[in-house]
C-alpha cells in the first residue's frame, strides 16, 4: 500500500488502486461499492471522526475558515441534514461546499438556498485527489468572491497568493 501511496498517508483511494492491481475489482470506481470500501463494505475500515462542532471550534481558534466539504453527497453515504448545517453556522461554520461532483442539481439548488437562508458562503470543489479517480481536475470551482470572502474572514496565516 505504501508504494501505491508514495510519501503521503496510505487512504481508501490507495486501499482502491490496490484492489485494481490485485485483479480483485475492475476499477477505482467498483471498490468505492458497499461491497468493498463504502460504509460496512469488506475493507471499510472506522476512523476517528472528530465531532463537528468541534471542528468548527477548533478550526475558528486557529484562525481558520471553516467550511462543510460536500454535505449532500449521497453517493458517499451519510449526508448531512439541513438542521445540523444550521446548528453548525450558529457555532460558526462559514460555508458549505455546494459545487461538488457528488451534488446533483436539486440537491445544489436545495443548499445554496440553504446557505442563503442562513448567511453562509458557498464554494465549490472538484475533490481531486491525484489521478486515481475519475473526477477531472476544476471541474467544480470557488468562485473568486466567495475565496476573497473566506479570506477576508481568516484570522491565521494569509495564503501567499490572495
Amino acid at each position: 500500500m505504501q508504494r501505491i501511496a508514495g510519501s503521503g498517508a496510505v487512504g481508501r483511494p490507495h486501499v482502491a488502486s490496490a484492489l485494481v492491481e490485485a485483479g480483485v475489482v475492475a476499477d477505482v470506481d467498483a471498490a468505492f461499492t458497499q461491497e468493498w470500501l463504502a460504509n460496512g463494505g469488506r475493507a471499510d475500515v472506522r476512523k476517528h471522526e472528530l465531532d463537528p462542532f468541534e471542528a468548527v471550534r477548533l478550526v475558528r481558534a486557529a484562525g481558520g475558515v471553516p467550511v462543510f466539504a460536500h454535505p449532500g453527497a449521497s453517493k458517499r453515504g451519510r449526508t448531512v441534514p439541513d438542521r445540523t448545517i444550521a446548528d453548525l453556522a450558529a457555532a460558526g461554520l462559514a460555508g458549505i461546499e455546494v459545487d461538488h461532483v457528488d451534488h446533483d442539481q436539486p440537491t445544489r439548488d436545495r443548499l445554496r438556498g440553504l446557505a442563503a437562508e442562513l448567511g453562509l458562503l458557498t464554494t465549490g470543489s472538484s475533490d481531486y485527489h491525484g489521478a486515481r479517480k475519475k473526477v477531472r481536475l476544476g471541474s467544480d470551482t470557488t468562485s473568486p468572491e466567495v475565496y476573497q470572502a473566506l479570506v477576508a474572514q481568516a484570522t491565521g496565516a494569509k495564503p501567499a497568493i490572495a
